[in-house]
């Protein structure tokens, strides 16, 4: 951010508003860097560093390493817009103080000189005594609604201010801005606001955990509504009632009792058929039991080219869309392990700070293989490791990469992954 005011100023205003911000709380500072370290109610941590341009020019930089991107972007946003407005409140100081001082120095020129020491209302009045009936009658009338403009200002500000002051807080985010969120993020940041009768209510929802993570907002309602506006005010006792996504737990069950006692049935009937297993299990010789162990512990290793002949095949490029396909299916839910490159990297949709991913096996130029896809990730999405991490990752770069395979697309012929971690290389 670039401001038309010194660095010292800058930095000065900086630590003045988050000295006494309800958002941000400093925690560490350098006045000989000008720099300050603060964090967000909702413990997002960032750093404002001001550099000197000029004498009368400074750039602000702000920087977060918050994993949750989207979190950070918000209190990015919610940081500059303070300060901003802080700068702009200094400047018209600063400019007012200028102005002022260049009138006294007029002043003591003009008397310094002997001249112009009439003050500029006095000459006026001067002026208007002089002129014609005409002339004064009119000056009389222009006085008069000067005069009533005034009185009217000062009542309407009056009243604004008693409806600022009308013991109502405002929201910090309007109906559509609190989803997706933590639920608990949620509540602490109203009640920072001010409101004081929350309540959450899991709604039992999610299976896989795909769409939408436990905790995640779906609406939040207040006083029943679930349409308002970012800085509308309510009443600090308005109801506010949070509904986030989460898992089923044991307590919550269908009012119907049939439907309790198809699953009690079900569940005995699991426990007797896990009951069943084991008897098997304890029946056959030990050295079958140790066999099993070690089979399992083979499938939990990460597939790779040395011990998995399929994905040998396949990665060398020889294959058809349909072997690639029959592999994503039979090996789901695994994680494969493989060197590659950063083949094209697009904005997923509309969003800024999440991406889709083309990578390609081998190095960079090389075309044979799968098109392996990370669909709507972020940076922190990509598990970045090593000594090398780069601050964002772009095309033509070569990576060592382990991910999940998620599914096999064949229109679009992508094979879905999901990243675990990835290395440079």
């Amino acid at each position: 951010m670039q401001l038309t005011l010194s660095a010292n100023q800058a930095y000065d205003v900086l630590k003045n508003m988050l000295s006494c911000s309800a958002m941000f709380m400093m925690r560490r500072w350098n006045d000989e860097e000008r720099s300050i370290s603060f964090s967000s109610f909702d413990d997002v941590d960032l750093v404002a560093v001001i550099h000197e341009k000029t004498e009368s020019e400074c750039e602000v930089k702000v920087t977060s390493d918050c994993r949750d991107a989207n979190r950070a972007v918000r209190r990015l946003g919610d940081f500059l817009r303070d300060y901003q407005a802080q700068i702009g409140m200094t400047s018209v100081q600063i400019d007012h103080e200028r102005q002022t001082a260049s009138r006294r120095a007029d002043v003591r020129k003009e008397a310094k000189h002997g001249s112009g020491s009439v003050p500029v209302v006095s000459e006026l009045a001067q002026r208007v005594s002089e002129a014609s009936l005409t002339t004064k009658i009119l000056v009389g009338v222009i006085a008069f609604f000067i005069v009533i403009g005034l009185i009217c200002g000062i009542t309407s500000c009056g009243a604004s201010s008693k409806t600022v002051n009308d013991g109502k807080v405002a929201i910090p985010e309007s109906s559509s801005g609190f989803e997706g969120e933590n639920y608990k993020d949620v509540v602490t940041r109203l009640e920072s606001a001010g409101f004081t009768n929350i309540e959450t209510e899991g709604l039992g929802d999610l299976i896989t955990g795909f769409l939408h993570k436990d905790g995640d907002v779906k609406t939040v309602s207040v006083n029943g509504s679930t349409s308002y506006s970012s800085r509308q005010k309510f009443s600090p006792d308005a109801r506010i009632v949070i509904r986030y996504h989460s898992y089923s737990t044991s307590g919550e069950s269908s009012s119907d009792d049939s439907d309790s006692d198809d699953s009690d049935s079900a569940t005995q009937e699991k426990a007797k058929a896990e009951t069943d297993d084991t008897e098997d299990d304890s029946s056959e010789p030990s050295n079958s039991s140790g066999s099993k162990d070690n089979a399992s512990q083979v499938a939990e290793e990460n597939i790779t080219t040395q011990n998995n002949q399929e994905f040998a095949q396949i990665l060398a490029g020889g294959d058809s869309g349909q072997a690639i396909e029959n592999f994503a299916g039979k090996y789901q839910g695994r994680n494969i392990e493989f060197d590659g490159y950063t083949a094209s990297v697009l904005p997923h949709g509309s969003y800024k700070t999440r991406f889709d991913y083309l990578i390609l096996a081998g190095n960079t130029g090389s075309t044979r293989g799968p098109n392996f896809h990370f669909s709507d990730v972020n940076y922190y999405d990509l598990h970045l490791t090593g000594d090398n991490v780069p601050s964002s990752l772009t095309e033509g770069l070569n990576i060592h990469v382990v991910a999940e395979i998620e599914s096999y697309d064949s229109a679009s012929c992508l094979l879905e992954l999901s990243p675990v971690s990835i290395t440079m290389r």
